[in-house]
């Protein structure tokens, strides 16, 4: 990827938000829409979306970690502590165009919601806290495989967008459910 396409993704991404207050404030809003595709999506916790290759449990579970390592990525950026390198492996579509789960945030089996809330409630906690502490323009980063080098500041950005991703993939796997579309294969009993 060259520098030019990072710029380009890196301005779309200051789009969730400019300051610290609308970036918590995006996270904020982001969690709420996320929460309600989540109790909508338990009816069929543990189904495999259409054109998906998750349940919803497991879409659930690795937003989860993926905030809970932005958050522990954004709090090391805000610390005094020496940041060491480390290697800048692009994460690189497959043929579907897709981006894959990095190592570390891939979900397991399928916990349940109730196991799974606390630790999304804490993870956005961690995320809104740091919101608030993060300046940008600093010159602290630390990289993202999609993204490049990123602030704190724009770590949080990426934990909001990909709040959104997930839910975006959630509805649209949901409401072809629901509707027990033709082309998924799949009619829920009863529908």
């Amino acid at each position: 990827m060259t520098q030019t396409e990072y710029d380009q993704r890196l301005a779309w991404l200051r789009a969730f938000g400019k300051t610290p207050a609308e970036v918590s404030e995006r996270l904020e809003h982001e969690s709420s829409l996320f929460t309600a595709v989540v109790a909508r999506a338990q009816p069929h916790w543990h189904t495999q979306l259409p054109e998906r290759t998750w349940t919803p449990a497991q879409e659930v579970e690795h937003t989860i970690l993926v905030s809970e390592g932005s958050a522990k990525v954004a709090a090391l950026l805000l610390s005094d502590k020496p940041l060491r390198p480390t290697p800048q492996q692009v994460i690189e579509p497959d043929a579907q165009g897709r981006r894959q789960a990095p190592p570390g945030t891939v979900p397991g089996g399928g916990q349940a919601w109730t196991e799974l809330e606390p630790r999304y409630t804490a993870s956005l906690s961690a995320l809104q806290s740091a919101a608030l502490r993060a300046q940008d323009g600093s010159e602290r980063k630390f990289w993202h495989g999609a993204m490049g080098e990123l602030t704190a500041l724009d770590w949080l950005r990426m934990a909001a967008y990909h709040v959104r991703h997930h839910r975006k993939l959630l509805d649209v796997g949901l409401s072809m459910l629901e509707a027990g579309t033709p082309e998924t294969g799949i009619v829920e009993v009863g529908a």
